[in-house]
């Protein structure tokens, strides 16, 4: 597989976007992420198809849950916690996921690293003319006028 080297490849870049369009982070920034995350696993889960009745419905149970958590925490803030003793357990949770995420894009056929790479590049898009970051009233990043899409056609 070719590389798709760039300015964008790696999770470090993705903190970069993150650090730039965050430089101050506000509890209710840790509320919006969180939910931005959850929101994620939902649209992930909702390209699943299952094939049995009990796939089809446990699939449409996890979407559901995650979609009202996410909406929750970006609408809400102090309504959770992690508490210092949980912090390495969290930690060790988020960076499993990454494992697992690039697990299951390998098991299936995709190219994790170069995707990432390409919404790193359509993350940097969501910018406005002054480097800035455009932001909701929920703090969530929204697309700016120099937004491009991600184009993951070729990775998958």
């Amino acid at each position: 597989m070719s590389e798709y080297k760039n300015k964008y490849n790696g999770i470090e870049n993705t903190e970069l976007f993150l650090k730039t369009a965050f430089p101050i982070i506000l509890s209710k920034n840790q509320h919006t992420q969180l939910g931005v995350h959850f929101e994620e696993i939902s649209e992930m889960v909702d390209t699943i198809t299952g094939k049995d009745a009990k796939t089809i419905f446990l699939l449409d149970m996890v979407s559901k849950a995650n979609k009202a958590l996410a909406l929750f925490l970006k609408e809400n803030d102090n309504v959770i916690e992690i508490k210092p003793e949980n912090r390495v357990e969290f930690l060790d949770g988020l960076c499993d996921q990454i494992v697992t995420a690039t697990g299951v894009a390998y098991m299936n056929g995709m190219d994790i690293v170069n995707g990432l790479a390409e919404v790193n590049r359509s993350n940097f898009s969501k910018f406005d003319e002054n480097g800035n970051p455009i932001l909701d009233e929920n703090l969530k990043m929204v697309k700016g006028p120099h937004y491009s899409k991600p184009n993951l056609k070729p990775f998958v």
